[in-house]
């Protein structure tokens, strides 16, 4: 009688060898041919920034079709827009990618400002003092109303986990540009987690963060206990510096957190278009983070 081992994809058979192509991996690879989706879910009502009227914030749900897991993570997905535009329809693609490999995704909308300065207040084009002080504080009031709102969706998906079949120990988020922005703050600024939603007895937290093309604009908030977060940007973005996603990271790391950063340098592409481009090499990276930090072997 023959003999065989099998020694991880390959098998001995006597003399001959035959190794095994390694099939598809859930959280790494698309696995889920169709999706169930979910649209205009309300997930809270909060202050307009600009009118105070009460908005309706939705988000978009994605979950793999015949998938029997019922402990599955959760990815909520922020658009960008510079805190002044923009909508949870940027997020689809990549939502349903990843709702794809197992996750359940979300797509979200969140408070604007169209009016806000905030990359002239970067960029330091405002020179006049006391319009810079009311430009910096509008533009914070919108930066942080994203965090809050977000916190809001970590709060909806933990007194909803049953429901979307999700284990609520295992939340990450993920964003581009004005979206990779919020996800850092809320990986790093959970001590404030807002008051939006009716869900304000459930946790903010996150337990881990990815950010194409941000950075931390509160470096003070990093510190011991906070989440784990991947950082992408290109050495010559136009938007947010480089040398703050660079700060960021270093900051995180002298703090004792993980903090993963794929830089591409002589590159000036941003946010969306920088994930598409490198998008093969990254998603590896990604889901590979995601897999390790939120214990998903």
């Amino acid at each position: 009688m023959r003999r065989i081992i099998v020694l991880g994809v390959c098998v001995l058979a006597l003399a001959a060898v035959a190794c095994v192509p390694p099939g598809p991996k859930r959280y790494r690879d698309i696995v889920f041919p169709q999706l169930t989706t979910t649209q205009n879910v309300t997930y809270a009502t909060a202050p307009d920034l600009v009118s105070g009227a009460p908005v309706t914030l939705r988000l978009d749900v994605f979950r793999p079709t015949g998938d029997t897991a019922t402990d599955r993570p959760v990815i909520i997905w922020v658009h960008g827009g510079g805190f002044r535009g923009g909508t949870k329809a940027a997020t689809t693609t990549v939502a349903s990618e990843y709702a794809q490999r197992g996750y359940v995704t979300l797509s979200i909308d969140y408070r604007l400002d169209p009016g806000d300065r905030c990359q002239d207040v970067q960029d330091g084009k405002i020179t006049d003092p006391n319009e810079l002080a009311i430009e910096t504080a509008r533009c914070e009031r919108a930066i942080f109303a994203a965090q809050h709102d977000t916190q809001a969706v970590v709060r909806f998906v933990r007194a909803n986990a049953a429901g979307y079949g999700i284990n609520s120990g295992k939340v990450a988020v993920g964003g581009f540009s004005a979206g990779a922005v919020t996800a850092l703050h809320v990986a790093y600024r959970s001590d404030d987690p807002g008051d939006v939603g009716d869900f304000d007895n459930l946790d903010s937290r996150v337990q881990a963060a990815l950010a194409a093309s941000g950075c931390n604009y509160d470096p003070g908030s990093i510190g011991p206990g906070d989440a784990p977060v991947f950082l992408l940007h290109a050495e010559f973005d136009q938007a947010v510096p480089f040398a703050c996603a660079q700060s960021t990271a270093q900051k995180a790391q002298a703090a004792g957190l993980t903090a993963e950063t794929m830089f591409f340098y002589g590159e000036a592409t941003h946010a969306t278009a920088l994930y598409d481009k490198y998008k093969p090499q990254v998603d590896s990276r990604w889901t590979s983070f995601l897999v390790q930090q939120l214990q998903l072997n």
